[in-house]
């Protein structure tokens, strides 16, 4: 989200990730809106673009996507656009792709700049060939891919169901896969070709956008906990949720079947990393232990203090809703990676305490990093001057067609001191539910 001009409030708020110090990002911003406005599509359309660029998913193939959802459309089209305009690196992109009927229709790739926009490829049907058959036409601005013998040859061979990223990622996974292999150091002057330029675009929706819906769980609480990174988590005691600290707790191995013991052996040796697993909802985590190679397995566990001062250990599967979605979020206020992370949650609020999930926004807004956070809410106590700023809140509008809208709160550009929580209920600003049955 781009920060809108002439805002003087929370400065801390717009960031500059990138070399051009004049364009400001915004760290935080919240979706606002009624029931069925479509909120939470816009957090699953997100999602499933990430799932098809990456090779997680079909193209042919969404579990949020269902007849249903254009059954409102006259014409009868199924097509669907996505854009992102992304920060890396200090530089800044746009990625767009459409499809209709089940196949990409366009994809584009630009670099841009203050002062001019590459387009890094473009690749759209090419309607001047056969109908019969799907012909993609290919244009680049940089001379390098233009020219470039594998880019010429790779583009012919993507499949009309594949993203000419998506196939390009898989290039280059495989690329570091042999560097790591063969125990090299990535740098400047490694020659991967026409990738090096989809690159940023490939770290972007690989590991920089992190999707967290109300039923995600955070899976690394026990490894981070185990390797030393779970500083994140010594805030728990703050929240009063009556844990001092979580700890992992060893797990006889005769609690698990000998077929299953197998299954986890294989699964640590074929990733060649500690393991993570779910079982009747609790979550494991296994390893080898170093030069013996026996197996440990541990599971989460959280420390309570009795009257007397004892301490007790409880199951972590016994805490509330409440304690575990703070857990899954705490990750959020601590990135311990060496990159800017843009987390995406849906119903950022669900089984919080609103002071509990103010504490939360505060401390990820407080946080000197250009990590970002979008997410919807119901949470009208979220709506406060002194937490947010005005280009900070967004709100969802369904039409009277069906479709839906978004809109920030700077376009009614209210006072700085003015009751925007009560503003908000009364319908000033629309996102809430029309009950007046008209």
């Amino acid at each position: 989200m781009k920060a809108a001009p002439r805002l003087r409030r929370h400065k801390n708020h717009a960031r500059t990730p990138t070399k051009d110090k004049k364009k400001k990002v915004l760290k935080g911003a919240l979706l606002y809106g009624a029931n069925a406005s479509g909120k939470s599509n816009v957090i699953k359309a997100m999602s499933y673009a990430k799932e098809v660029i990456t090779g997680e998913s079909n193209l042919d193939y969404c579990p949020f996507l269902r007849s249903s959802h254009f059954s409102l459309v006259k014409d009868g089209s199924k097509k669907r656009d996505f854009t992102f305009e992304f920060c890396i690196r200090g530089e800044y992109y746009a990625y767009f792709f459409s499809v209709e009927n089940n196949i990409i229709a366009e994809e584009e790739l630009v670099h841009i700049t203050p002062n001019s926009e590459t387009k890094i490829y473009h690749r759209e049907i090419d309607k001047s060939k056969s109908a019969n058959t799907v012909v993609y036409s290919y244009t680049s601005d940089v001379e390098n891919i233009s020219n470039d013998s594998e880019f010429l040859v790779f583009s012919k061979y993507t499949s009309p169901k594949k993203l000419f990223l998506t196939d390009s990622s898989e290039k280059i996974r495989d690329f570091f896969r042999e560097l790591e292999l063969s125990e090299k150091k990535f740098n400047s002057e490694v020659d991967i070709s026409f990738l090096e330029f989809l690159l940023p675009a490939f770290l972007f929706f690989n590991f920089h956008l992190i999707i967290i819906f109300p039923e995600s769980k955070y899976s690394s609480t026990l490894s981070d906990l185990s390797s030393g990174n779970g500083n994140c988590f010594d805030v728990i005691k703050s929240f009063d949720t009556g844990i001092e600290k979580l700890n992992s707790t060893e797990v006889p191995l005769n609690k698990f079947t000998t077929e299953q013991l197998e299954e986890i052996k294989s699964k640590i040796s074929s990733k060649n990393k500690p393991y993570s697993f779910d079982l009747n909802e609790v979550d494991y985590l296994a390893e080898f232990i170093d030069e013996t190679s026996s197996l440990k397995i541990t599971k989460l566990t959280s420390i309570h203090k009795s009257k007397s001062g004892e301490e007790i250990i409880f199951d972590f599967e016994d805490e509330s809703d409440g304690t575990k979605r703070i857990v899954d979020l705490l990750p959020t206020l601590s990135n311990d990676k060496k990159f800017p992370l843009t987390f995406v949650i849906d119903e950022f609020d669900r089984s919080l305490h609103p002071l509990l999930s103010i504490k939360l926004l505060r401390l990820f807004l407080e946080t000197d990093s250009d990590d970002q956070l979008i997410t919807t809410t119901h949470e009208a106590e979220l709506l406060d001057n002194e937490i947010l700023r005005r280009d900070e809140i967004w709100f969802v509008q369904k039409e009277r067609d069906g479709s839906t809208q978004l809109y920030s709160l700077s376009d009614y550009s209210p006072r700085y001191d003015k009751d925007i929580h009560s503003a908000y209920l009364k319908g000033v600003f629309g996102g809430v539910p029309n009950l007046s049955g008209q």
